[in-house]
C-alpha cells in the first residue's frame, strides 16, 4: 500500500478504477488471449480499484488513537504492505508454521468435495487473497468439474495483488471455466461494492476467507464482518452468500509458540516492519529498530497468540503533533491469532446468522475447514 502526506491510503493512477454501479467487463480470461490461432500469456488479470475515499482508512488517526489508549496498541494494518506481504510469505514458508501445511493438506484431500458445493455461474470472492497458492488448488478443482465461476481475489497492496493474479493466470492457463479479476479495497469496500451493484447479487456468491484471517479479529468483530458480508443481499430475488473459511483450532502450546516465533528471526522481522511502516508514514525516524524488540505469548484462557513491540528504553514518540510516552518494557499490542475449535466456530457463525453445514479437519492440529451457509 502507498499513503499520501495525511496518512489516507493511495490508489496507483494505472488501476482501473469502476463506478460503484458498474461492474468489469474482462474480454480475456486469465490473461491469456488469442493471438494468430494460438493461446499465448499477456499479463495478469485486471485490477479495479474499489476504494471508496470518504471510507479510506486514516492511519495517522488510528496510530493516535491506539498510541494515547491504555494498554497501547497500533493497527493491525500496518503489517500488510508490500514488505509486510513478502516477510509474512517467508514465514508461511517454515515448517514450524503448521496453520499454512495444515490448510494446504485439508485443501490437497478434500477440494473435490468442498468446491462442490460451489454451484455453476457463481461469483467467488475471496478476501485479503495473499499469494493465492492455497485458492489455486480450490480453482483447479472447480476447473475440473468444469463449473464456470466469476473469481475475484481482494486485497489492499496493488503490487503483490498484481504479482500473485500473474502467477494464478499461469497456473490455470487459458482455462475455460476461470475468470480471474483483482480487486483492491478493503472489507467494507467489497460489500458496499456488491449492495450496489445488483446484477452481481443476482449469482450465487461465496466467500473465500482462508489462511485463518477471520481469527486475527476478536470474536464480536468477526460475527460482525459476518454479519455485514452475509447480508449484502436481502430480497427475496437475491440470495444471501454463503462462506467457505479456514480456522485453527490448534490447542498444543508448545507447537503455538513455534508457529509464531519461529527461530530464524522472522517473526520478529514480520511484527517490527511495522515500526517501519509507521516512519515511512511520518517520513522521519520515530521508531529506532534497536529501542525495540518483538514478543509473543500465548493466552490459554482466552486461546489467543498475542503479538507484540515491547520498549528496550524509555522512550518519546513525536507523531501527529503529539508526545507519546513509552516507558521500558511496555508492550504496545502488534496483532492477535484466536485459536477457534468447532464449537467455537459455529457459535460465531450462528451469531451472524449462518450455520455450520460441513467441515474438514485437519487429522492431527485441529485445523478446519468450513462451510457456512445462511439460516
Amino acid at each position: 500500500m502507498a499513503f499520501d502526506e495525511g496518512g489516507q491510503v493511495k490508489v496507483d493512477s494505472t488501476l482501473h478504477t469502476v463506478k460503484m454501479s458498474t461492474l468489469p467487463f474482462i474480454p480475456f480470461v486469465n490473461g491469456y488471449s488469442e493471438a494468430n490461432g494460438r493461446t499465448q500469456i499477456t499479463n495478469a488479470p485486471p485490477l479495479v480499484s474499489i476504494q471508496q475515499n470518504f471510507k479510506v482508512p486514516n492511519l495517522k488517526r488510528d496510530i493516535v488513537e491506539g498510541l494515547s489508549s491504555e494498554p497501547k496498541f497500533l493497527p493491525g494494518v500496518l503489517l500488510w504492505d508490500t514488505c509486510g506481504l513478502k516477510l509474512f510469505d517467508e514465514i508461511t514458508q517454515s515448517p514450524d508454521y503448521y496453520p499454512n501445511d495444515s490448510e494446504i493438506d485439508i485443501l490437497r484431500l478434500h477440494a473435490d468435495d468442498i468446491v462442490e458445493n460451489i454451484v455453476p455461474g457463481s461469483i467467488v470472492i475471496e478476501l485479503g487473497s495473499g499469494n493465492l497458492r492455497k485458492t489455486t488448488i480450490l480453482l483447479k478443482a472447480i476447473a475440473r468439474q468444469k463449473k464456470q465461476v466469476s473469481y475475484y481475489a481482494l486485497d489492499l497492496s496493488k503490487s503483490e495483488l498484481d504479482q500473485s493474479l500473474l502467477h494464478l493466470a499461469r497456473a490455470l492457463g487459458s482455462s475455460p471455466y476461470i475468470r480471474c479479476h483483482g480487486l483492491v479495497g478493503s472489507y467494507d469496500d467489497v460489500a458496499l461494492w456488491i449492495q450496489e451493484n445488483l446484477g452481481f447479487t443476482s449469482k450465487p456468491l461465496f466467500y473465500l476467507w482462508m489462511g485463518n484471517s477471520i481469527a486475527n479479529h476478536p470474536p464480536q468483530e468477526a460475527i460482525s464482518l459476518l454479519t455485514r458480508l452475509g447480508n449484502v443481499s436481502l430480497s427475496t430475488r437475491n440470495p444471501r452468500p454463503s462462506f467457505i473459511i479456514a480456522v485453527d483450532g490448534c490447542r498444543d502450546v508448545h507447537t503455538i509458540d513455534r508457529a509464531y516465533n519461529i527461530e530464524e528471526g522472522q517473526s520478529r522481522n514480520f511484527i517490527l516492519n511495522g515500526l517501519k511502516h509507521v516512519n515511512a508514514l511520518a517520513k522521519q525516524e520515530i521508531f529506532r529498530e534497536g529501542d525495540w524488540c518483538f514478543k509473543g505469548m500465548y493466552d490459554e484462557v482466552g486461546r489467543c497468540y498475542q503479538s507484540f513491540y515491547v520498549a528496550q528504553r524509555d522512550v518519546v514518540l513525536p507523531f501527529a503533533g503529539k508526545n507519546f510516552h513509552v516507558a521500558r518494557g511496555e508492550a504496545v499490542h502488534a496483532i492477535n491469532s484466536w485459536k477457534w475449535d468447532v464449537e467455537q466456530v459455529k457459535l460465531i457463525c450462528g451469531e451472524a446468522d449462518l450455520k455450520c453445514s460441513k467441515t474438514w479437519q485437519h487429522s492431527r492440529l485441529g485445523y478446519g475447514v468450513y462451510l457456512l451457509e445462511p439460516q
